[in-house]
């Protein structure tokens, strides 16, 4: 399983949830609230080992 370190920040009116794999590949998802892209990256790292999600502004 790989290490995923998910990161928040707003970009353009847009929430962006970057998640940084292992093998330095980045993943992201866009979400149109702070909520959701917080939500989502509680779910992508429950599976994950744990480490606390980092807000950018």
């Amino acid at each position: 399983m790989s290490q995923v370190r998910p990161v928040v920040s707003k970009e353009a009116d847009v929430w962006i949830l970057r998640l940084e794999k292992a093998n330095g590949k980045v993943q992201e998802y866009r979400c149109t609230t702070e909520g959701q892209a917080r939500q989502l990256a509680m779910v992508l790292a429950a599976s994950a080992p744990l480490e606390s999600v980092q807000l950018q502004a």
